[in-house]
Formats: C-alpha cells, sequence, structure tokens
C-alpha cells in the first residue's frame, strides 16, 4: 500500500482537485445516481472557494501525485439541523459541535488504496482539533460504495436529511462518528 499524507489544499492543487472532483462526478453517474448530475456542482469555482475558506484538502502518495480531496467544514449545515432520524449528538447549525464532510472524490486510479479512508480519518482529526464532538456527513442513498466505507470507518447512520439546495433527488443518509 502507498504512503497517503493529507494537507491542505493549495492554488496550484486546484486543477488536480477539480479533475478528481469530476472523476467522482462521472463515478456517481455511472451508479446511477443524481447526485452531482444537475449542473456543474462540484466545479472548479467549489474547489476555488474551498481553498480560499481553507477547507479543501488533497491526498497525495510519496510522490506528491494527487489521489483525492475532501472539504471539511466546522461551521454547521442547515440541512442537518432536520432529521428523520436522530444524530448521535445533539448539536444545531446554530451552535454546532460537529465537522462535517462535502466534496469528497479519490481518482479511479487509486481506488482501493486507502485513499478514502485516509480522508475520513483526517476528517476525524480536524473536528477533533477543532473541538467538535463528531464529524456528519450525508451521501445519496444509491451510493453503496460510500455508504459501505462509512460504516468500515466506524460511522453511524443516524437517519436522513433533505438537501436544502437545488437538487432532482435531495434525499440523503446521513452519518456521523463521535471523535
Amino acid at each position: 500500500m502507498t504512503d497517503i499524507s493529507i494537507r491542505k489544499t493549495t492554488v496550484a492543487d486546484i486543477p488536480a482537485v477539480a479533475a478528481i472532483l469530476q472523476e467522482g462526478k462521472t463515478s456517481i453517474a455511472e451508479l446511477g445516481i443524481s447526485q452531482w448530475q444537475n449542473g456543474p456542482y462540484p466545479s472548479r469555482v467549489d474547489v476555488e472557494a474551498d481553498v480560499a475558506a481553507g477547507i479543501s484538502y488533497l491526498a497525495e502518495d510519496e510522490t506528491g501525485t494527487a489521489l483525492g480531496t475532501i472539504a471539511i467544514t466546522v461551521d454547521g449545515d442547515e440541512a442537518y439541523d432536520h432529521i428523520d432520524g436522530a444524530w448521535l449528538t445533539s448539536s444545531t447549525s446554530e451552535a454546532p459541535r460537529y465537522a462535517t464532510v462535502h466534496r469528497t472524490a479519490v481518482l479511479r486510479a487509486a481506488a482501493r488504496r486507502g485513499v478514502m479512508s485516509a480522508l475520513m480519518t483526517a476528517a476525524e482529526d480536524i473536528a477533533r482539533d477543532a473541538g467538535c464532538e463528531s464529524v456528519r456527513v450525508d451521501t445519496h442513498p444509491g451510493n453503496t460504495p460510500m455508504r459501505s466505507l462509512l460504516t468500515r470507518c466506524g460511522f453511524t447512520l443516524c437517519g436522513t436529511i433533505t438537501l436544502l439546495k437545488d437538487e432532482p433527488d435531495p434525499t440523503r443518509v446521513a452519518y456521523e462518528k463521535l471523535v
């Protein structure tokens, strides 16, 4: 297995991260899932905003090859305020004590090399360092590869949420892991 390191994304990394997200978008489409298929999201513009906000992270191997990406916020997510189910923690977007995972993908060439697991571990570390109690993440119900990964990484299925943005199918399964 290749050594994988995680670091903040720089401006120079934006083209690589945008390409990784595009591959992720294609992979999701091949699963027959509507997530990320309604318009350009996620795009280079989103990556640029994530880098400017300091929330984008890059997974790379020992040669510096970009393998995967993740955006991690600690400022809450309004869509998580209403869940059909129950979170493991009780914080809301008004006073969040959780980190949220967004826009994560891995290059196809790096699949099954532990990249996404490393990104999820980084999310836990970032959450812990920020004083958060947990990490929350959502995905499309049909994204069985991501759902399996979250279970393997120790996340608990908490219920379903409805995205607040324009999506053809806004229902997402929601997971949380205490840190």
